[in-house]
């Protein structure tokens, strides 16, 4: 935790990549230095799901987007794929996100030219 809070001093942005999958945990999330937490994509696949598996993910979704401003983290939606999911989570408050339905991922070369 030091380290992070040693780069953080320095001004370099930390993210938390598939927050809310696996180990990553609210507990320490108040306490470190975090200026970007990116929602697993599992939740945004499901947003265009059955209704059952939509709406528990939805209230997820909705309740990461709240903690992260309350915060003063960002929250960014990963595998975003679909106009749908990205209209949710518009409604949602999500002010960033990213996947296939903004852009398809590119060759390095097309950043040389």
């Amino acid at each position: 935790m030091t380290r992070l809070q040693e780069l953080s001093a320095l001004g370099v942005g930390i993210a938390i990549d598939d927050f809310g999958i696996g180990f990553s945990s609210l507990a320490y999330l108040p306490r470190l230095p975090v200026d970007v937490v990116k929602l697993g994509g599992k939740f945004i696949e499901c947003l265009d799901g059955d209704i059952q598996a939509r709406l528990a993910n939805e209230q997820i979704t909705r309740a990461m987007i709240d903690l992260g401003d309350k915060l003063g983290i960002t929250v960014t939606a990963k595998l975003v794929e679909t106009p749908s999911q990205a209209a949710r989570l518009r409604a949602f408050g999500c002010k960033a996100a990213q996947g296939w339905h903004f852009a398809k991922a590119l060759p390095v070369d097309f950043f040389r030219e």
